[in-house]
């Protein structure tokens, strides 16, 4: 959020990227499990298109 420009940001989300497919390796799952995950809780709870983000949880 913080690039100055397209490029960069690009650049920061492969970055990014590159540390999800190896977390996802790490735990024995591939990069397109995590997107079924992802994909069914969009669809569920929403996603983050309109940038709202959950910053506490009261029990």
């Amino acid at each position: 959020m913080n690039a100055t420009n397209d490029e960069d940001a690009l650049e920061e989300m492969a970055d990014v990227l590159e540390i999800l497919h190896v977390l996802a390796e790490c735990h024995g799952a591939s990069i397109e499990k995590v997107e079924e995950i992802r994909k069914k809780k969009a669809k569920e709870r929403g996603g983050f298109k309109e940038r709202v983000f959950l910053i506490e949880v009261e029990d």
